[in-house]
């Protein structure tokens, strides 16, 4: 199965089978499992999914994610959040004075806006939508899912429960 991906704006990177990232500078079919950097730039992926439920379109950005679909479920679309290289690193010896920064710290995120059957990945929770604009940050305290516009359903890994989130609310699947 593939996936449609076209640039919007700045420098999206594609990684490609040989493991090296390189720059998506038109609009291309790209099998599922693909990674795709948005940290500098927006994409537009475009995903088939089979009938009755008709395809998902969708523009993302700010994170690393790698895409996956599954035939089974309709088509769900799944963008599995990947932490940035590099980034920040938690746990250690706990010390009063940095530990509320720390438990913050931003390891990867995604931006995304869309219609059709999408699902975030991150560390402590999984976020599904049908049509919305949302958030998804991992972060050294958990998962944090923001809803700017629509509803989603965020699915919480630690507690194995389900909440579902309105335009401006905001859920954080906690850390073990």
């Amino acid at each position: 199965m593939n996936v449609d991906l076209a640039p919007v704006s700045g420098k999206v990177l594609v990684e490609q089978p040989d493991t090296r990232f390189v720059a998506l500078t038109a609009a291309e079919l790209v099998p599922v499992g693909t990674v795709i950097d948005t940290r500098s730039g927006v994409v537009r992926l475009a995903a088939a999914s089979p009938p009755p439920v008709h395809g998902a379109i969708g523009e993302f950005q700010a994170g690393i994610f790698q895409v996956e679909q599954e035939r089974t479920n309709a088509g769900l679309v799944d963008l599995r959040i990947q932490n940035a290289p590099g980034g920040a690193i938690c746990g250690g010896p706990p010390r009063a004075n940095i530990t509320t920064r720390l438990s913050a710290r931003q390891l990867g995120l995604l931006l995304g806006s869309g219609t059709g059957r999408f699902r975030t990945d991150g560390q402590f929770s999984a976020t599904t939508v049908r049509g919305t604009t949302w958030g998804v940050r991992n972060r050294c305290d958990g998962t944090l899912t923001i809803v700017q516009h629509g509803v989603v359903a965020v699915t919480d890994f630690v507690t194995h429960k389900t909440i579902v989130l309105h335009t401006g609310q905001r859920f954080l699947a906690k850390a073990p």
